[in-house]
C-alpha cells in the first residue's frame, strides 16, 4: 500500500470527506484528492499533521511505501546474482537501480562489492557514507568486512586493521542461538542456515591453507583434509544437495566472493 492509499484508508476510517480532511489540514480538497489517488504525494513537512491528525506516526505512514520498497529491492538483489560473475555488469545493474531508489542502503551495499578493489578509494568513500547512515547492523558489518579487504588488497594495512577492529568477536552464530530456542520448521531452517555457514566457512579456511602451503606436500594434505570434510555431507542424503552447491563454489573458486 502506498502513502496516498494508506491516507485514503485511514481518513475513510474516521469517516470523513476529502473535504473535511482538507479543511483540518488547510489544503485544498485536491490536494487531497491527488494524493490519495497517487497523482502527487504530500510534503514533508505535512507527514507529522497527518500523524497528529490519524494518531499514528509518520514512520507507519510511510512503512507502507518503505514495505513495497524493500520488496522490489530485494527482487532486484536477487535477479543481479547470475551478473556477480562479471563485476562491471554487476555494477552497471545496481547503478541502473539506484537511479530508481537513490541511496537505497542495501542497493549501495551490492553496489560496494561489485566495484573492484582496484578503485578502493571510491569503495571507501561509499562505504564511509553508508556506516555514517545505517541503522542495520547487518549492513553495517558487511561493509566493514568490505573496507577491511579492501584495504588489504590495496596495500593499506593500518586501514585494514581499522576496519577490521570495528568487527565484533565471533563467539556465538545468531542461527545457532535461533536453532536452539526455535521450534518446528523454524528450527530447521536455522539449522541448515548454521550447517551450511559452518561448512563454507571450515572448507574456505581449508582451501586458503592449501593456497599458503609451504611445499606441495602440505599442499596436498589441506586438500585432502577438505576432500575429507566434505565426502560424508555429499554422501548423505540430509546434505548433499546443500554440500554440492558448496562444494561447487570451492572448486571453482566463486567462495572468493565472500572476501572481495
Amino acid at each position: 500500500m502506498m502513502i496516498g492509499e494508506k491516507i485514503k484508508a485511514l481518513r475513510r476510517a474516521k469517516r470523513l470527506t476529502q473535504e473535511q480532511l482538507a479543511d483540518y489540514l488547510t489544503v485544498s480538497s485536491q490536494a487531497v484528492s491527488k494524493w490519495e489517488t497517487g497523482a502527487s504525494c504530500p510534503d514533508i513537512d505535512m507527514l507529522p499533521r497527518l500523524a497528529v491528525f490519524f494518531g499514528t506516526s509518520v514512520d507507519d505512514l510511510l512503512d507502507f511505501d518503505r514495505r513495497r520498497i524493500d520488496a522490489e529491492v530485494d527482487r532486484l538483489v536477487e535477479a543481479s546474482v547470475p551478473l556477480r560473475a562479471e563485476p562491471e555488469k554487476a555494477e552497471a545493474f545496481y547503478r541502473e537501480a539506484l537511479k530508481k531508489y537513490p541511496n537505497n542502503e542495501v542497493l549501495l551495499n551490492c553496489l560496494l562489492m561489485a566495484i573492484p578493489n582496484s578503485r578502493y578509494r571510491e569503495k571507501l568513500d561509499i562505504g564511509e557514507r553508508l556506516l555514517d547512515a545505517t541503522a542495520d547492523d547487518e549492513i553495517r558489518l558487511d561493509v566493514l568486512r568490505i573496507l577491511a579487504l579492501a584495504c588489504h588488497r590495496a596495500g593499506e594495512r593500518a586501514m585494514a586493521e581499522s576496519y577490521l577492529n570495528r568487527l565484533p568477536e565471533l563467539y556465538f552464530l545468531k542461527t545457532e542461538i535461533a536453532a536452539a530456542i526455535r521450534e518446528g520448521e523454524a528450527r530447521r531452517a536455522e539449522i541448515e542456515k548454521t550447517e551450511n555457514v559452518c561448512l563454507m566457512t571450515l572448507g574456505n579456511m581449508l582451501r586458503m591453507r592449501a593456497e599458503g602451503a609451504a611445499s606441495p606436500a602440505e599442499k596436498a594434505r589441506f586438500q585432502a583434509l577438505l576432500a575429507a570434510l566434505m565426502a560424508p555431507f555429499l554422501a548423505d542424503p540430509a546434505f548433499s544437495g546443500r554440500a554440492e552447491k558448496i562444494a561447487e563454489e570451492l572448486n571453482t573458486g566463486t567462495c572468493e566472493d565472500y572476501y572481495q
